[in-house]
């Protein structure tokens, strides 16, 4: 990435370049980050995440008079330069991320910001150490989040309808679920019956669901699972268990709504709501929180009682949207706060467009080169890389040929 010119005055808006990292899970790609970045693959580590913002944990590195410097400390020495203008607060508004998956994330759920303060409250009251692999709180925050699909996806949220359970008990002849489904009058209730499930029980559950989708998979085949819902469940449980071996996470999975995302749609996740990631790459953008409890799927440490204490009362199936065109090149997605937006600009030959801006805003290519320039800066980006936008609205130009999303807070 080049500068050619480096510097605003504070107050009429700065364009700065960031350098972001990525985040090696098991989960992730060996290729794909590597691919958008152009560099050789497969890597010696699964690349799962590239993040674009603030957060602590793993900040972006902003160009500021000649030097890469850590974007979180950035906004703690010098806020009104680094956050938005028109902020209430004094904190980077989002994290921004590439995801790249190649085995089920956990399943998972996030606190509404009343949970999230009391519980992390509490945890400090009990002297729970911040960096402690048992502690479920990590800050006072939310974690709404929204991800767009660049790749087919598959992903898992909220709770099948109940008719629909009782289906696929029947169709695979599962007690364990009918035995459930008997009980159960809500999504939550449901899903707490499963996450409360006996050692010996849950196990002899597993063993009847894999028996049913091994010998579904035997009499039909390799069926695609978009065919079917029996073909999706089937090649659901088999890639469960081929990742997760034992793992009755793989039980949650089950009644979970499976979902397919084109190219281009998005699928938005309240707090209180189950749901993992399966497979795809995808654009992401969520509360800057670390506030995560599990259902399975994973090594890391598993709250139960915590996480129904969480759950919502309704697991409703997404609303998948599309983006709303600006222009011949351009489409805005909306967020859950009405301040928050992602805008998706295809450059498909070698042009120029014009993109107003304002508040803050980071520029994320994804394919391609891309130059963007205000009236003092100018910086050419090809995959994986960013700017920084800060400032009362102003107007960039951008040209070249390739994918660009801005994630902004107005």
């Amino acid at each position: 990435m080049t500068a050619l010119i480096c510097g605003l005055m504070v107050g009429m808006g700065e364009l700065f370049s960031l350098d972001n990292p990525i985040q090696n899970y098991a989960w992730g790609s060996y290729e794909t980050l590597a691919k958008m970045r152009g560099v050789p693959a497969p890597t010696v580590e699964p690349e799962a995440e590239l993040w674009v913002g603030a957060h602590s944990s793993a900040p972006s590195q902003a160009l500021v008079n000649g030097q890469f410097q850590p974007l979180d400390q950035l906004v703690e020495q010098n806020p009104g330069r680094f956050l938005n203008p028109d902020r209430d607060h004094q904190s980077f508004p989002f994290l921004f991320k590439v995801l790249a998956i190649e085995a089920p994330l956990s399943i998972q759920v996030h606190p509404t910001d009343e949970q999230a303060q009391a519980g992390f409250e509490d945890e400090n009251a009990r002297g729970v150490a911040l960096n402690d692999p048992a502690r479920n709180y990590k800050d006072r925050f939310s974690k709404p989040e929204t991800v767009i699909a660049l790749t087919p996806m598959r992903i898992l949220t909220g709770v099948r309808d109940f008719k629909e359970l009782k289906a696929i008990a029947q169709l695979f002849q599962l007690t364990w679920l009918q035995d459930a489904l008997t009980l159960a009058k809500t999504p939550k209730q449901l899903l707490t019956s499963i996450i409360r499930l006996p050692q010996e029980t849950a196990l002899a559950a597993l063993e009847e669901t894999l028996a049913a989708a091994r010998t579904w998979r035997a009499k039909e085949g390799e069926v695609p699972g978009q065919e079917s819902l029996a073909a999706g469940l089937v090649e659901l449980i088999l890639l469960i268990d081929s990742k997760y071996p034992g793992d009755w996470g793989l039980l949650v999975a089950l009644v979970m709504n499976l979902v397919y995302l084109a190219p281009g749609e998005s699928a938005y996740t309240p707090d209180g709501q189950v749901h993992a990631y399966v497979s795809g790459t995808a654009i992401e953008l969520m509360n800057p929180s670390d506030n995560v409890m599990r259902a399975g799927l994973t090594s890391k440490h598993i709250d139960r009682e915590e996480l129904i204490k969480i759950l919502g009362e309704n697991q409703d199936h997404p609303q998948i949207q599309t983006p709303a065109p600006l222009s011949s090149v351009a489409g805005r997605y909306q967020m859950w706060d009405e301040r928050l937006s992602v805008t998706h600009l295809t450059l498909e030959t070698e042009q120029e467009v014009v993109h107003p801006v304002k508040g803050l805003v980071t520029a994320l290519c994804t394919e391609g080169q891309l130059t963007i320039e205000d009236a003092q800066s100018s910086f050419t980006l090809t995959g994986t890389q960013a700017v920084l936008y800060v400032g009362r609205e102003a107007s960039l130009r951008i040209r070249g040929k390739g994918q660009l999303y801005l994630a902004a807070q107005e």
